[in-house]
């Protein structure tokens, strides 16, 4: 049977997803150096749809060019987690704010039930396992994406898009320590305050456990073993 003509374009879209799913998710590490040829054998891709996907990370800033060598995924640094907290504080505080103000009432309802999730699954006993971490990650990843899709400014969603990726990183790799995940104060309060519409109360919280989250995070890097080699990578299992 003959592809249709988009198939290439689907299988790059593929390649993409997998791709950067797989670096969000820290089972391609930061700093993990990357071939084509070895990609495309560990995949099943094709060469030219992962070149297409690496294009595309190289541009999203999840993988550089390594001249002559492939490519790698982009490293994290104590300086590199430090500026991203920095800017996620400006930015996450004002998303916030504008899109519980500005939320249809389709969106409004998806962020009741994505926050009142996150309540649930942090007010658990077994909320420090990686497992419920890991799935808290993900329920954020999709609430602060509606919440900057509310806000219908193309600037702070664009830059959303471009923390989303490299934060959710930090977050994965802060589930390995042995400590229990920063909440961001997901709690009754923050159900209470999208309710109401609260875009003032919401913006103070997440700007509030944001500076907390920061110097947690800056703490427990600064203690990792591979920090020595200034690039931060994930613990052995």
């Amino acid at each position: 049977m003959t592809l249709p003509s988009t198939e290439p374009r689907s299988l790059g879209d593929a390649a993409y997803q997998q791709l950067r799913a797989d670096i969000v998710s820290c089972r391609l590490a930061p700093g993990q150096r990357l071939t084509e040829r070895a990609l495309a054998e560990t995949t099943e891709f094709g060469i030219s749809p992962i070149r297409d996907a690496l294009t595309r990370l190289n541009h999203d800033g999840l993988v550089r060019t390594l001249p002559r060598k492939g490519y790698q995924v982009t490293p994290l640094t104590l300086k590199s987690v430090d500026d991203l907290f920095t800017l996620w504080q400006i930015v996450a505080p004002e998303i916030a704010r504008l899109g519980i103000r500005d939320a249809t009432a389709e969106q409004h309802q998806r962020l009741m039930d994505a926050f009142g999730r996150m309540a649930e699954l942090t007010a658990q006993a077994g909320s420090r396992e990686p497992e419920t971490q890991l799935n808290l990650i993900e329920i954020a990843d999709i609430a602060f994406g509606t919440l900057a899709a509310a806000t219908q400014n193309d600037y702070l969603l664009s830059i959303f898009r471009r923390l989303q990726s490299d934060m959710a990183r930090i977050w994965v790799l802060l589930t390995q320590a042995d400590i229990r995940m920063p909440d961001l104060g997901v709690d009754q309060r923050w159900t209470q305050a999208i309710e109401r519409r609260d875009g003032d109360a919401a913006a103070e919280t997440v700007r509030a456990a944001l500076a907390e989250a920061h110097g947690n995070a800056l703490r427990i890097f600064s203690r990792w073993p591979s920090v020595a080699a200034s690039e931060i990578t994930p613990l052995p299992l």
